[in-house]
């Protein structure tokens, strides 16, 4: 009876007879990286990006102690975002000797959604003040519904039009605060 069990779980066990995917087969993302390499990534883009940030700030007007001008609070997080870009490019070099060995862990980067959603945001500025805020965030919103949350195209833009009736309302209404409208 146990020569039998063991003949059947044998011819029960799933054989593995797939090959290895050949190159051309392969997908393009994600990537597999390492994470000591990726933490180093991020923080090398994250400071390039605060970088850029305080050099921009500093040709703005910093203003006095008492009354901080425009260009104050984007220095301060331009010099903040270096400062923690650092502390993650340090915790990820360390990080990985504390390990105690030389083997890196795997790290997948690249992610479709989350190269869908960066492009969204960089759409943004640039169509900003071409098709005004209402139109511009409406568009976003509708593409990381679509694209991102999987909802139907039809209730993406209705909830996209609510969303917008409510940052007009807010922003226009409450605030008092008119944003471009674009050429309509």
């Amino acid at each position: 009876m146990a020569d039998q069990a063991s003949v059947t779980d044998h011819a029960s066990a799933p054989q593995n007879t797939t090959a290895p995917e050949p190159a051309s087969q392969r997908h393009l993302l994600p990537r597999v990286i390492g994470a000591r390499r990726g933490s180093l990534l991020a923080a090398g883009a994250l400071a390039l990006i605060g970088l850029i940030f305080a050099w921009q700030a500093s040709l703005l007007d910093l203003g006095q102690i008492g009354l901080p001008g425009p260009g104050f609070f984007p220095l301060l997080l331009g010099a903040l975002l270096v400062v923690f870009a650092a502390g993650i490019a340090i915790e990820g070099r360390l990080g990985s000797s504390k390990l105690g060995s030389s083997k890196d862990e795997p790290l997948e980067v690249g992610h479709v959604q989350v190269l869908i959603t960066f492009a969204a945001l960089l759409a943004v500025p640039l169509l900003f003040e071409l098709l005004g805020a209402y139109i511009t965030l409406g568009l976003m919103s509708v593409v990381l519904l679509v694209f991102i949350a999987r909802v139907s195209v039809l209730l993406a833009i209705v909830c996209s039009a609510v969303g917008m009736a409510a940052c007009w309302y807010l922003f226009g209404e409450l605030l008092g605060v008119r944003l471009p409208i674009g050429p309509f």
